[in-house]
């Protein structure tokens, strides 16, 4: 059990908690691209825990690199890993067993900790008898419960009982949470819903016995649904109907992913899990106000946001989304190296569309999926039966409800912030640039088209570096690259400008340093703490001082005739004022952006209550 896993005087339940955070953050940081080392992650638990961290992420990283076509030997371990020989031997051993989970296993089919031998015994006692059922072997394992295949003894038939993790150590909160899971799902009767038996308790550790579906869950099952998007629609149309049965009964499910859906050998899918259910409408005093409960990377932004106020079935309708995206995909439809980035990208930015991932997906069903995953509930579908109807106008190819133009501007904008932000930028200066040059009394062609013609190479490059990051070329190199483009760009328009302003007093041209447009230089310090990075503020901020003490330099040797600076026109600002404000700016926004992620690494971290 889990509290053989625990180190003395550590909490079990924190303890599973834990491991399994950490190989969630391991998988998420790989698939992003990243290949986090395994040596990085030991310690993290304190030096007492290495083997035990070791033995949950090299499995994972061993089935990482077989689905990346990669051929891992025990060998390369071995030499990597010279103090933890028994973990790697071990875990190579499970390799060739049904132990280890095969490709496609998501990280919630392999909650920590695995099932594996302990010395001369085992995790799951065989033998054990609780109530009226013996167990025959362990299922899975989550956040509080655990189940296990079991045999019903006055029945005489394979039933699976789910018992409290944390056991007899468990809180008052967590028992009447599972209690409460228990009465939920007893209270619905669907055939796509897992229905419950018998509740009961054995030794003072609650538990509930259901019917066994004796197949793998829908994460294992991803990649047999890539290739066939209408399986996918008719399954997840199947989901909503038992989802909005749910709904009709008062009752939100709130944790809907590949993970709580189990499929039996005939691929009939059925609803499970209901940890996280609540009664529509009502507030649960199980739940701690602006605590997230729910797994990030396929909640709701509302349920992100930690209210409760706003749950409601469209919530649920989102989760939906969120499997059927992963069904066309391959992937969630956000997930990002830490639980906080991943939230953040919930709560303001929209996923990729499925079609620019798999291109032969069917538009029509890319809408359905994208409506369901809209940032306002009142833009999806208002129940779970609206959308199951349109899948099966899908499916008979007829004309469905979900989103125009207008919708899919809006998903655009949210989904690619920073790209929007400069071509809208750039477009109202383009247009009032326009503007200018046509009531001019005395208008500079040559000028205007130049300017113009900077603003359109502007945009260019601004969607050039959007394709790059889009692609996951280097991210990090992408990104200085555009904001060192952003400056330049903005300083040639400045200076063109400003190069055309002429003095009145002495009929001589100026560079009127001074110009409006410098507002600009901060604005792109501010905004390049938008990609949460510390270093690429202030490589931004250097450059912004830079190409500021260029012009300001050009600027005074053009006025005082090549003479030395510390003579310049009257008409420039003091320089260092505007440099020291360049350089307070960078240093506010990177203690922001320091902060917030700080803040994120101690909520990755902490124990849960």
């Amino acid at each position: 059990m889990a509290d053989d896993l625990a180190p003395p005087g550590v909490d079990p339940l924190a303890w599973a908690r834990a491991l399994h955070r950490i190989c969630e953050d391991f998988e998420a940081a790989w698939r992003a691209g990243n290949r986090p080392a395994l040596e990085d992650r030991l310690g993290t638990l304190g030096p007492e825990a290495d083997a035990e961290l070791l033995g949950e992420l090299l499995p994972l990283e061993l089935e990482l690199r077989c689905e990346a076509g990669e051929s891992p030997t025990p060998e390369e371990y071995a030499a990597r890993f010279p103090a933890f020989a028994q973990v790697v031997d071990r875990t190579f051993h499970d390799r060739g067993t049904t132990v280890f989970r095969p490709s496609g296993a998501g990280a919630a089919d392999r909650l920590t900790p695995r099932r594996r031998k302990l010395g001369d015994r085992t995790e799951v006692d065989l033998q054990a008898v609780i109530g009226d059922y013996k167990l025959i072997d362990e299922i899975a394992r989550g956040g509080m419960g655990v189940v296990y295949k079991v045999r019903q003894i006055s029945l005489n038939r394979v039933v699976a009982l789910k018992m409290i993790l944390s056991g007899q150590m468990a809180t008052t909160v967590e028992r009447r949470r599972f209690l409460r899971e228990a009465e939920l799902a007893a209270n619905l009767d669907h055939p796509n819903i897992v229905p419950i038996y018998e509740v009961g308790e054995h030794e003072d550790r609650p538990f509930f016995s259901m019917k066994l579906i004796d197949g793998p869950s829908l994460s294992r099952q991803i990649a047999r649904f890539r290739d066939d998007p209408r399986s996918a629609a008719r399954l997840v149309a199947t989901l909503a109907r038992a989802v909005e049965y749910a709904h009709e009964k008062g009752f939100l499910h709130c944790d809907l992913k590949p993970s709580n859906v189990l499929l039996d050998d005939q691929g009939r899918p059925y609803l499970t899990d209901f940890g996280l259910a609540r009664r529509a409408g009502v507030d649960s005093s199980l739940s701690i106000s602006g605590t997230i409960l729910g797994t990030p990377s396929y909640m709701a932004p509302e349920q992100a946001t930690g209210s409760r106020a706003g749950l409601g079935p469209t919530t649920d309708v989102y989760g939906l989304g969120a499997i059927l995206y992963e069904l066309l995909a391959g992937r969630a439809p956000f997930r990002a190296p830490t639980i906080m980035e991943t939230v953040v990208q919930v709560l303001e930015r929209d996923p990729a569309p499925p079609r620019e991932i798999r291109p032969e997906i069917p538009r029509e069903l890319e809408s359905i999926c994208l409506k369901c995953l809209e940032k306002a509930p009142r833009d999806r579908y208002p129940d779970a039966n609206a959308l199951a109807r349109d899948l099966d106008s899908y499916l008979k190819g007829e004309g469905i409800e979900a989103a125009g133009p207008g919708a899919r501007l809006r998903r655009w904008n949210r989904r690619e912030p920073e790209l929007v932000s400069r071509l809208g930028g750039l477009g109202l200066m383009a247009i009032i640039t326009q503007a200018n040059f046509a009531v001019s009394a005395d208008p500079d062609s040559r000028l205007h088209w130049t300017i113009q013609g900077v603003l359109a190479l502007w945009a260019i490059l601004a969607t050039a570096f959007q394709m790059l990051l889009r692609s996951g070329v280097r991210s990090g190199r992408v990104r200085v690259l555009w904001s060192s483009a952003d400056l330049a760009c903005m300083t040639i328009v400045i200076k063109l400008l400003e190069n055309s302003a002429v003095a009145p007093a002495t009929g001589g041209r100026i560079v009127d340093v001074e110009a409006t447009l410098l507002v600009g230089y901060p604005l792109l310090i501010a905004a390049s703490g938008l990609w949460w990075r510390v270093h690429l503020v202030w490589i931004t901020t250097i450059l912004a001082v830079l190409a500021f003490a260029g012009l300001y330099i050009d600027a005074a040797l053009s006025w005082n005739g090549g003479r030395p600076l510390w003579r310049p026109s009257p008409n420039l600002i003091h320089p260092n004022i505007f440099v020291a404000g360049l350089i307070l700016t960078g240093h506010v926004v990177a203690r922001q952006v320091r902060r917030i992620l700080a803040l994120g690494r101690y909520y990755e971290h902490r124990s849960e209550p």
